[in-house]
């Protein structure tokens, strides 16, 4: 609220300097400037809605009518779009001036799980939007980039050492009194830039525990839907994540975009002996300005709750016509894998 009024102040003050000011121009340039940096530090990000990777119904009837049972288990309006990326993440959020409701389903990740941990994944998602998590981000979301925005004005990270670096600089070239002024002018500017890093740091310390309560919230959503089973089996292939894409990145000269999911399968059993460890390991990533808990700390809240069946169930004949409306996109992760092999 406070950083919208200081936007709302310089907006009026750029208003007042060119329509009812008589000061002299070169006070209302000095004015000004700083009017505008205010402006463009809180200006509201909107985001867009992706154009490439949207899955239409039309392409896709079998994978949009499951969502719309998640959405309707979860409790959630149906998403407006529905795209598909090469992250191996997944996510939903509202972009656009319309704020249109937007679900991103990661087609690495989707290959790597098991098929009823997939209506987990979408549960989860879907369940940030029925619990109303994209609406409090966006009232939240000039408080918490307001700080990285100055950082990134202000040049970015290490701001001392390139003040000492530019000052360097202009010994070599200038006078004494450009070296002064040199001084004078990046140690103000790294100052704004650890002031800026600080606040980022206190806003974070304050949103941060809000954002990892959200995604316990989105995980009783998942349990609620999909069971506590698939949800559970839904965190172990997170925590594996990285080493199953590792795995099909050696087979993918061997195999094609169909056996993804098979190979997958076949990789997340073998390392399946290391998920007390792996998630042991977990326990490490969370810190105070982490935005999402730790996968064993969400696994222990399910485990702790009674084992539930879920509200939704997909049998195979309907996971397999998914599949073949998806096979378009395992074929790009399998290019993408080749692709990724013959870069390094």
């Amino acid at each position: 609220m406070v950083l919208a009024l200081l936007g709302v102040a310089a907006a009026g003050c750029l208003v007042w300097l060119v329509v009812a000011s008589d000061l002299p121009p070169g006070v209302r340039l000095a004015l000004a400037i700083p009017a505008v940096l205010v402006l463009l530090l809180v200006k509201p990000s909107f985001g867009r809605v992706p154009r490439h990777g949207v899955i239409t119904e039309r392409e896709a009837p079998q994978l949009h009518r499951l969502v719309r049972e998640v959405a309707d288990a979860a409790g959630t309006p149906v998403p407006d779009v529905i795209c598909a990326d090469l992250t191996i993440n997944a996510g939903v959020g509202r972009l656009g001036w319309r704020q249109r409701s937007v679900l991103v389903i990661g087609i690495p990740l989707w290959v790597m799980l098991p098929r009823p941990a997939r209506v987990a994944l979408l549960a989860h998602e879907l369940g940030h939007l029925a619990n109303g998590d994209p609406l409090r981000v966006r009232r939240t979301l000039l408080a918490t980039t307001f700080g990285s925005r100055a950082v990134m004005a202000t040049g970015g990270r290490n701001p001392w050492r390139r003040a000492v670096r530019a000052t360097e600089s202009l010994a070599e070239q200038g006078s004494g009194m450009v070296v002064f002024l040199g001084m004078v002018v990046h140690g103000i500017v790294a100052l704004a830039n650890v002031a800026a890093a600080t606040a980022q740091l206190l806003i974070d310390t304050v949103a941060m525990p809000d954002s990892r309560r959200a995604e316990y919230r989105a995980d009783l959503v998942a349990r609620r839907v999909a069971g506590s089973a698939p949800f559970l089996r839904s965190c172990e292939t997170v925590l594996l994540a990285g080493r199953l894409w590792q795995d099909l990145w050696h087979l993918a000269p061997r195999i094609d975009g169909e056996q993804l999911e098979a190979m997958a399968a076949e990789a997340r059993q073998r390392l399946s002996a290391d998920l007390p460890l792996t998630r042991q390991l977990s326990q490490r990533t969370t810190d105070l300005w982490s935005t999402h808990p730790g996968e064993d700390q969400r696994m222990r809240l399910i485990e702790a709750l009674p084992d539930t069946d879920g509200a939704l169930w997909v049998d195979d004949i309907r996971w397999a016509e998914v599949d073949a409306e998806l096979a378009p996109w395992r074929r790009s992760a399998h290019n993408a894998l080749l692709g990724t092999r013959d870069r390094f």
